[in-house]
């Protein structure tokens, strides 16, 4: 199985400990801390192990953190992406069974690196089983919907267009895309829009107006207001941080047709 792991400087230890743990047991384990944990803070990890788990790179992803509860919530933030706070077995496992949790998250202070190659033992062995499926979009129409979003950010993209794209009414597509993503058609594009920003801006003399523009938003000042109300930072900001990032820690871009 293809791990992320990271930590903050107060979880490096037992970090470490599992990182070596995972590779005994056959999985690939990458850490995403990146070298200098004196620059590293829980939102920067927690937000580049979920990129990479959202885009593919990883099928798991634990984060051991001084914050846990922030870690879990930064990582949620992300479509696709089930962060959970575990300090127990059941919670470890039925989190997986039950609710398809892909990111394991334990308190640096609580847990103990015993305990916590335990838990990560567990969450691994688990495997995604509900009692009740309910059913979403066909997984192909799905598909074709999201790379169709994926490669037309730059334009105008109605419900209505996607709606007819995967051959639904419009009220039936919008509920049915919600069960099969967590997000309404308009949210989850206007992440789709903001985590291609985040890609964007991390390039070297990337241009706020020109990123907007090539996202799909009207003007700056809308996209700047939709940045900070998901990331909780101003797109300058975060350019700004991630030009301070360790060379490790930024993900290579991906094609669209690589993220599915």
């Amino acid at each position: 199985m293809r791990i992320g792991i990271g930590s903050d400087r107060t979880g490096f230890e037992c970090k470490e400990r599992l990182r070596t743990r995972f590779g005994e047991q056959g999985h690939e384990a990458e850490d995403v801390s990146g070298e200098d944990l004196r620059q590293s803070n829980y939102e920067r990890i927690a937000d580049h192990l979920a990129s990479a788990i959202y885009a593919g790179r990883f099928e798991r992803g634990v984060l051991v953190c001084s914050s846990a509860i922030g870690a879990s919530v930064a990582a949620n933030k992300h479509p696709g992406v089930r962060a959970a706070l575990c300090h127990d077995m059941y919670s470890a496992r039925h989190g997986v069974e039950d609710d398809g949790m892909n990111c394991l998250v334990m308190g640096a202070c609580v847990v103990t690196p015993d305990l916590a190659c335990d838990l990560a033992d567990v969450f691994l062995d688990a495997s995604y089983a509900p009692r009740e499926q309910l059913a979403g979009i066909p997984p192909r129409r799905l598909a074709r919907v999201v790379e169709y979003v994926r490669t037309n950010l730059d334009k105008p993209l109605a419900v209505s267009a996607l709606c007819r794209m995967a051959e639904m009414s419009q009220s039936h597509f919008s509920k049915l895309f919600k069960l099969s993503t967590g997000l309404a058609p308009h949210q989850f594009v206007l992440q789709e829009r903001i985590n291609r920003s985040k890609e964007l801006l991390r390039q070297d003399n990337a241009k706020i107006a020109e990123v907007a523009l090539g996202v799909g938003f009207e003007n700056q000042a809308h996209f700047t207001t939709v940045f900070g109300n998901l990331v909780g930072m101003t797109p300058r900001q975060f350019q700004r941080s991630s030009s301070r990032e360790p060379a490790a820690l930024r993900l290579p871009e991906l094609s669209a047709a690589q993220r599915l």
